[in-house]
Formats: structure tokens, C-alpha cells, sequence
């Protein structure tokens, strides 16, 4: 784990407590909104397309700043850019919250969006700052608050809106941000970053990032609408993909890229990275279909009937699980490296996957399978922290974890819509309500996805090879290990 070794010994739980924390405000806020969304729709007037921006606004805005606000904190020190972000963060709730009309609304959920980096940023603190079974145990708490967010977030989301409307949800997340934010402020110690302070920000490329990651997540969440073969859909697709074209040839000419490629191409974090996209697909296809299951009525074969409100609650022990999940996975990486966890996670999401495709119309499969398949996503996002600290100098820590986050993000995103249209193929013209086999097919789907999991994880390097190849760092020998990294693999 990436430390050097100049740190003063500092208390691990000072570190990490209010590091989760704020990991745990940014993704309740992923999901707290959708309950929220026809309440908005309804107070301010608007069109069901222009509602559906406080959820695309959000994610759009994130993939743009998570990188960024990843290299930030390597150039000009983690805790420094850490508290910028929740500052900005609170700020766009508290926007969000005095918001009457839609505009302010959407706007202050965009400006959440940068609430992405806390991520990055918080793996980067523990894997400078706490020896590596410390970092590991830290990182598997944060990591499950992935799973706690998007479990919580819809039935906490329902409550609170049933109660109080958009003003008390935005209030509310504004002031645990604000907690968050004078916690890292009091008990994370400072640091300079990894460059010491020194360096430039690739402006270019983050600009370039963001067309090549904003225009295809808006293409994607709007395709339903636009149709994915509309002008709008295949233009911002195309101009995704040119702006990426265009950023693997910045990237690879400027002197402090914004993403390192040769970073990137080290085996192991492009493992890491292909591991995420597919473990991701299973997360995204269970979180958007189980609620959407349970509440289509009984009599379309497939739903159980239950309101907004309670659809949420089939994925609390899904949340209960992953709680317990992150810190177990992250004293199961220090003991026994990344690869067994991450050999579990990617058959456990297989099996939670078949649950699912067998569970049309049952709750305790439902319940089951949605547990199993967030158990997989809990060891997989507690493990790939670890490795990344193995594998990536400490320089480039923050924006190597940074991607991982986007890829997450994206996958999910891009799962969730393909699902929806797997859905809408599902209902035969004149019904109202998709026939079985349309979620059956998108949990094979997310099955066999998990199952190819394995390939890139038996591509992991192992601790002799990552730590003692006499061929490291030479041309075309194994790359060599990042600085002040002892391998846990």
C-alpha cells in the first residue's frame, strides 16, 4: 500500500471515520433523488423531460470533475481539494433546497456533482497516510458505502420527500455535507499531495474528458426519449467518441497529463478497470430492476404491487450486508491479497445474478438474489482500491483512482438504460407492463458479465511478480512497482 515513508504514525480511525462519512453523503445522494423526481415535476410544472435532468445533470457533471478532482489532490495535497469539494458540494445542495422553479433545482444538483471526487480523494488520504492494513480496512468501509447509498437512498429518499418535499431532502444532504466537511477539516491530517505541492492542471484534458464522458451519458439516459437512432443520440455519441480520440492524443503529449496512459496500460490497473466495468453491470442491472419489479402489479406476472416508499426496502439487506461486507473484505485483502476476494466476488455475482432471473414474482428471491449480487459489488469495490495503491506511484494515486470511479459510474449508468430498453422490447404492443422474460434476460446478461470478471482477474499479477521480477522495468519485462508500494497481493 502506497505510503511513504516520512509519514508520522497518525490514528487510523481519526482518518478513515470521517472519510466515510463523507463518502456516505455523496452516494445517498445518487439515489435519494429518484423518489423525489415526480414531487419536483409536480411543484415546479415541468415536463417529464426536463425533471429528468436533475438525474442526468448529476451524473454528467461527476464524470466530468472525478478525475479531476482526483488530480487535483495529487498536485495541491488530497485533504485540501477533499474539503474544496464538500464545501462546493454543500453549497449545490443548499442551492438545491432554496430552489421553488426547476432551474435553481437542476443547477444545484449539478454543482453535487462534483461530490464524485470524494471518492478518489478518500482512497488516496488512506493509502499516503495509514499502513496498508489499516488502508485496506478503510478503503473496504468507504467502498461499501457504494452499496449503502444506493440501498438506503430510495426508501430514506421516499421518507423524507413524503415528509418534507425537495426543501427538506436538499436541506438535509446540505447538512450532513457540511458535517462531513468540518470532520475532514478537524481530523484528517494535511498533506501536499503526491507531487509535493508542485505542477500544472491539464485543462485541455479535462475539458476533453468531460465532452468524451458528458456527451455519451446524456445520449444514453435520453435515448428512451430521443430514440437511439435520433439525431441528438448519434451526434452526442459521435462527439463523445471524437473527444476521445482527441484525448488519448493530448494525453499522450502533454507533460502532466490529466490521465497518465502509461499509467493506465500497467496490467494491472487496466485489470482493475476492465474488473470494474464488468462486476458494475450486475450493480446497475439490480438496483434500477428489482424496485421497478416489485412495483408493477401482481397481476402483470411479475411485480409484487408495493409502493415508492417500501420498493426501496427490498434492497435494505442488500445495504445491511455491505456494511459488514467492506471492512471484512479490506482485513481479508491485507491477510490474503487482492485476487481470492475478487475470485469470490466475481462467483458470487453470478450466483446472485441466477437468483434474480429465477425470481419473478418471489420476494425472498428478490431479496436474496439482490443481497448476493450487492455482496459481489461490495468485496469487488473494497478489493480494487488496494490494488490500484499497488500498482500506481503515489504521484498518480488520486487520478488513477479518479477513472476507476468514472468507470464505475459509467457502467452503471450505461447498464440501467440498456436495461430500460430491454424493458420497453419486453412489452408487447397494446400491454402496459413488460412480459418476464425481459428481466430474466438482462440478469443473464449481468451473469455471464460477472463470469468474464474472471479473465482479467487471473490476469492480476501476483506478489513474487509485482514485488521481485528481476525483469521489472525493463523493455518488454513486467512493469515495475510503484514507489513506496509493499505489494499485498
Amino acid at each position: 500500500m502506497a505510503r511513504p515513508s516520512t509519514t508520522a504514525p497518525v490514528s487510523a480511525s481519526r482518518v478513515i471515520a470521517p472519510l466515510v462519512l463523507a463518502a456516505f453523503v455523496y452516494a445517498t445522494a445518487q439515489t435519494t433523488i429518484v423518489p423525489v423526481v415526480p414531487h419536483v415535476q409536480e411543484t415546479t410544472g415541468s415536463t417529464p423531460s426536463q425533471v429528468a435532468w436533475l438525474v442526468t445533470g448529476f451524473f454528467v457533471s461527476s464524470a466530468g470533475l472525478t478525475v479531476l478532482a482526483g488530480r487535483l489532490g495529487d498536485l495541491f495535497g488530497r485533504k485540501r481539494v477533499l474539503c474544496a469539494v464538500l464545501a462546493v458540494f454543500t453549497a449545490g445542495a443548499a442551492l438545491a433546497a432554496a430552489g421553488e422553479t426547476l432551474a435553481p433545482i437542476v443547477a444545484g444538483r449539478v454543482v453535487m456533482g462534483i461530490g464524485g471526487g470524494v471518492f478518489p480523494l478518500a482512497y488516496s488520504i488512506l493509502g499516503a497516510r495509514l499502513p496498508r492494513d489499516r488502508a485496506a480496512l478503510g478503503m473496504g468501509m468507504i467502498s461499501s458505502m457504494f452499496g449503502v447509498g444506493g440501498a438506503l437512498g430510495l426508501p430514506l429518499g421516499g421518507l423524507v420527500a413524503a415528509a418534507t418535499g425537495h426543501h427538506g431532502l436538499f436541506g438535509g444532504t446540505a447538512a450532513v455535507a457540511l458535517l462531513a466537511l468540518l470532520a475532514v477539516a478537524a481530523l484528517v491530517p494535511a498533506d501536499h499531495g503526491g507531487s509535493g505541492g508542485s505542477g500544472s492542471v491539464d485543462w485541455l484534458g479535462a475539458v476533453l474528458l468531460s465532452a468524451a464522458l458528458g456527451g455519451p451519458l446524456v445520449a444514453v439516459s435520453r435515448a428512451e426519449e430521443w430514440g437511439w437512432s435520433g439525431p441528438w443520440t448519434l451526434g452526442l455519441l459521435a462527439g463523445g467518441a471524437v473527444a476521445f480520440a482527441l484525448l488519448l492524443v493530448v494525453e499522450g503529449r502533454v507533460a502532466q497529463p490529466l490521465v497518465d496512459l502509461a499509467v493506465m496500460r500497467r496490467r494491472d490497473v487496466w485489470a482493475a478497470n476492465l474488473i470494474t466495468l464488468l462486476v458494475s453491470a450486475g450493480q446497475g442491472t439490480m438496483f434500477f430492476l428489482v424496485p421497478q419489479a416489485v412495483q408493477l402489479p401482481e397481476a402483470s406476472g411479475v411485480g409484487l404491487g408495493v409502493g415508492v416508499d417500501r420498493a426501496g426496502l427490498f434492497l435494505l439487506p442488500t445495504a445491511l450486508l455491505v456494511v459488514v461486507t467492506g471492512p471484512v473484505t479490506g482485513r481479508a485483502v491485507a491477510r490474503f491479497g487482492t485476487r481470492p476476494p475478487l475470485l469470490f466476488a466475481a462467483v458470487t455475482g453470478v450466483c446472485g445474478a441466477a437468483l434474480l432471473a429465477a425470481g419473478a414474482g418471489s420476494p425472498v428471491l428478490l431479496v436474496v438474489g439482490s443481497a448476493v449480487t450487492g455482496l459481489a459489488g461490495g468485496v469487488t469495490y473494497a478489493v480494487l482500491p488496494a490494488l490500484l495503491a499497488d500498482a500506481v506511484p503515489l504521484d498518480q494515486l488520486g487520478g488513477a483512482n479518479g477513472v476507476s470511479t468514472i468507470v464505475r459510474h459509467v457502467s452503471l449508468a450505461a447498464v440501467a438504460q440498456l436495461a430500460a430498453a430491454v424493458l420497453v422490447l419486453g412489452t408487447p404492443q397494446g400491454a402496459r407492463y413488460p412480459q418476464e422474460w425481459a428481466f430474466t434476460l438482462s440478469y443473464a446478461v449481468s451473469a455471464v458479465l460477472s463470469a468474464l470478471a474472471l479473465v482479467p482477474i487471473g490476469l492480476l499479477r501476483s506478489r513474487r511478480a509485482a514485488g521481485a521480477d528481476p525483469a521489472a522495468g525493463k523493455p518488454g519485462g513486467a512493469e515495475p512497482a510503484a514507489p513506496s508500494t509493499p505489494q499485498i497481493r
